[in-house]
């Protein structure tokens, strides 16, 4: 008798309910999170009053315009955009936005289960889905008109697709055009991409399988695509604006709050930014310039400094990449108008329950580095995702911001370490099982031995 295609003793079946499952807590957290912390009619905070500015102009057909209403080029242009478009049809409502938030907060948790299923199996792809979906840097960005959310399912299914295609005899040119197609969208969500966007047809040349013509001209197929997603851009930025812009005029301004005087001598500083951005050495002269002025301005002053200092470079990494792998999240939150009310929005105000999960899933994640190393010619674009994006942190700062599209590679890897666990004990089990039956077979053929 075969059992039923839908019966809960099928595996498959039972892990697509497990699965829809674990779906429907990820988005009930962070529906949760939203109404009962963020709140309804929330202003926004830090970057999210520039977003939502910016896509409301890109809504109401004024282009691509920055809260002063001139053209720029301030931001990324992806995540806007795709916010403009949404408030085409919903009005310039942040809440929208945030409903947008969410779903791509509950995709990247499918992302994670797909990702992790492919490289290992689907128990260990259930648990790193279930880790994703609790997790609270994921669950507090996916409440928020910030970057992050996009840029990580973005990134994922570029390393799912490229895990795909390394793992097949053949090489895909179509598959290659996509994912130069998903790199270049990466770049144009948050210029960081692209080193990656570098690395995946490096790995291509050197680890991947099948003819080596044939990746040279695929990976040659993923640059020439990405390179077509990412033109119209800085095309635009020099008609628009009279300059060669390729991402955004904010990254200078980013690297000099990273790196100066202050990020040294004030503990408060270290390994973050200068805030307000007011206190940031020689602002009154930044102050004056225009938006180019002051990202190349920026970008030289942060050069200056590291070049006059280079003693100070050690420890200043050191901050950086303790801030950027912390256990402490620095997720305590205000309550807001929206939902101070609310039990929640008081336990989130006191308590970092951020502290409490990756006290338990780093270790996870670092023992699962080792414990799958055997493994690491599958795993090499997972580690460039932690690769790249640590190192962007020792060049900027470390924050759970910037670390949000390394979470999912670290509940892969903190469930594969469960999975490799589960295994050793279930081959003692059985050691022990069939030890004891040899045991029991040899005295019922020597009674006289005891």
């Amino acid at each position: 008798m075969h059992e039923s295609r839908f019966s809960l003793k099928n595996p498959t079946t039972r892990a697509r309910v497990l699965l829809a499952i674990v779906i429907l807590v990820a988005l009930v957290i962070r529906v949760g999170f939203w109404v009962a912390v963020v709140g309804f009619d929330h202003p926004g905070w830090g970057d999210e009053p520039d977003y939502h500015i910016i896509a409301t102009h890109i809504a109401d057909g004024e282009g691509f315009r920055g809260p002063a209403g001139h053209p720029t080029a301030c931001r990324p242009p992806l995540y806007p955009i795709v916010l403009g478009g949404l408030y085409r049809i919903t009005g310039p409502d942040p809440d929208a936005g945030r409903v947008f938030q969410i779903v791509l907060g509950v995709l990247i948790v499918f992302l994670v289960y797909l990702l992790a299923a492919r490289i290992f199996s689907r128990k260990v792809a259930l648990l790193a889905a279930a880790l994703a979906a609790i997790n609270p840097g994921l669950v507090y960005l996916s409440a928020l008109l910030m970057t992050e959310n996009l840029y990580t399912a973005l990134l994922l299914a570029l390393v799912l697709l490229m895990v795909t295609e390394h793992r097949s005899d053949r090489v895909s040119y179509a598959r290659f055009a996509v994912a130069g197609v998903l790199a270049g969208l990466c770049c144009l969500a948050r210029p960081m991409a692209l080193l990656f966007a570098l690395l995946v047809p490096a790995v291509t040349l050197f680890l991947g399988r099948g003819d080596v013509g044939r990746r040279v001209r695929a990976s040659a197929v993923l640059l020439v695509v990405a390179v077509l997603v990412i033109a119209p851009w800085p095309i635009r930025n020099r008609v628009t604006l009279g300059e060669w812009v390729t991402f955004t005029t904010h990254g200078g301004i980013t690297f000099y709050e990273s790196n100066n005087r202050l990020t040294y001598k004030v503990p408060a500083f270290r390994g973050a930014v200068v805030l307000p951005r007011t206190a940031v050495p020689e602002w009154d002269r930044l102050a004056d310039l225009d938006e180019f002025e002051l990202d190349r301005e920026a970008w030289s002053l942060g050069w200056k400094f590291i070049r006059e200092n280079p003693e100070l470079l050690p420890a200043m990494g050191a901050w950086k990449f303790l801030r950027f792998w912390r256990l402490d999240s620095g997720l305590k939150l205000e309550p807001t108008v929206g939902g101070g009310g609310s039990p929640l929005a008081r336990l989130a105000a006191t308590v970092d329950l951020g502290l409490v999960y990756w006290a338990v899933v780093i270790p996870l994640f670092v023992f699962g580095l080792a414990a799958t190393w055997r493994r690491r010619r599958d795993l090499v674009l997972l580690y460039g995702v932690i690769v790249v994006h640590t190192l962007l942190a020792l060049a900027f700062h470390g924050s759970i911001r910037s670390r949000a599209p390394v979470e999912p590679v670290i509940v892969i890897f903190a469930a594969a370490t469960v999975g490799w666990i589960a295994r050793r004990l279930r081959k003692r089990r059985a050691a022990v099982g069939a030890s004891g039956s040899s045991g029991a077979a040899s005295c019922r053929e020597t009674p006289g031995t005891l």
